[in-house]
């Protein structure tokens, strides 16, 4: 799957380095990957990033930023204490955040629990009259660590308080014999996350290779989303010659894993072909016949998938309804997979199976 969620007991050292190691990230209580991301009604990938620390030296405008804000302000480094100061500064700083965040700072990092399953620690940042102005809360484990919030006052916009904490998680890590620093995510496409790529030469998870590779503008420019976006495009020129109509949609309900408690296999791609076999609108499918092309192992899917229920359970209704303007683009069913019809690798095999089921609804 591209989307997966668990919630494990606890997350010992080894354990941390091992999710971090294929993608996976911290979310609240859980540890989840996802590989795909909409914000408003645009799709893009998501490339999880990784800096390793061997030989690391920090740029020069790092160097100088990180001198300047040492003249000014007091660090301390601790494990995480969530307590009124804290959640005084997020209150502070989620006001002013361009997109929605939790409630409170015990809700984003607890889940609203007692028990952290995370070794968490904390760089707070304080000014000479001992008022914290900034805190970075990041995951330690046997090797790696994981940078997952940081809060600032925009009183302090001047300090560049956010790339300064990563940069005091960086030189903690070094300092403490870890090999790698996990920042989360880059979208590209999408510049809210390219500060982090400031830091230095980072690497990112490549999905076909299971492996992590430097990131460069090949990472920009070739990901996976675009990948799936072009194969599918050229299966529905093929099959049009054919008189199969098929119809390229974007999923907007791709991360249900992620948001269900049921043990059900949720359709998780973010970009499929729709094989038309009917006229029916999609609100009136009971059956759906689906082409998708997973970049993870080159294959082609043909997929039987069947209407759930309603994404209004699942989903924010203002998330829903924002695709309701261009329904021809997307696919706003909830799905489920029924059944894998085909997988193959060779183009002309799934044209010839689209063909068979072509031929096998018509004769219904």
């Amino acid at each position: 799957m591209f989307s997966e969620k668990y919630y494990p007991p606890e997350v010992k050292g080894q354990d941390l380095d091992n999710y971090l190691s294929r993608g996976w990230y911290r979310m609240g209580q859980s540890i989840f990957t996802t590989h795909f991301l909409c914000f408003g009604s645009q799709f893009y990938s998501a490339l999880w990033i990784r800096l390793p620390l061997q030989d690391y030296k920090l740029s020069k405008s790092l160097r100088k930023l990180h001198n300047k804000n040492q003249k000014h302000f007091r660090v301390q480094y601790q494990p995480s204490i969530i307590n009124d100061e804290k959640e005084a500064l997020y209150q502070k700083y989620r006001k002013n955040f361009p997109a929605p965040l939790s409630p409170s700072l015990k809700e984003s990092l607890l889940d609203l629990e007692d028990h952290n399953i995370f070794d968490t620690y904390e760089a707070a940042v304080y000014d000479k009259d001992n008022k914290l102005v900034a805190c970075s809360f990041f995951d330690i484990g046997k090797e790696s660590t994981a940078s997952i919030l940081g809060i600032y006052d925009s009183d302090y916009a001047n300090f560049s308080l956010g790339l300064y904490t990563m940069v005091l998680e960086i030189l903690f890590s070094i300092k403490n014999g870890f090999k790698y620093y996990y920042p989360g995510y880059v979208v590209p496409g999408y510049t809210r996350f390219d500060y982090k790529l400031r830091i230095g030469d980072v690497f990112y998870y490549h999905l076909k290779s299971d492996n992590w590779i430097p990131f460069d503008e090949k990472a920009r420019t070739n990901t996976p989303l675009l990948e799936m976006e072009s194969q599918l495009e050229a299966v529905r020129e093929r099959i049009a010659h054919f008189g199969i109509k098929g119809i390229l949609k974007y999923y907007p309900m791709f991360e249900a894993n992620l948001v269900s408690f049921s043990l059900t296999t949720y359709f998780d791609f973010p970009v499929l072909l729709q094989i038309k076999l009917n006229h029916l609108d999609d609100q009136e499918q009971t059956d759906f016949f689906i082409v998708v092309y997973n970049t993870r192992s080159g294959f082609f899917q043909l997929i039987h998938c069947l209407p759930f229920d309603s994404p209004f359970f699942y989903f924010k209704a203002e998330f829903v309804q924002s695709f309701n303007e261009n329904k021809d683009k997307f696919l706003l069913r909830l799905i489920t997979v029924a059944d894998v019809l085909l997988e193959t690798k060779n183009t002309n095999r799934l044209v010839i199976g689209i063909q068979e089921l072509a031929h096998r609804k018509n004769k219904l």
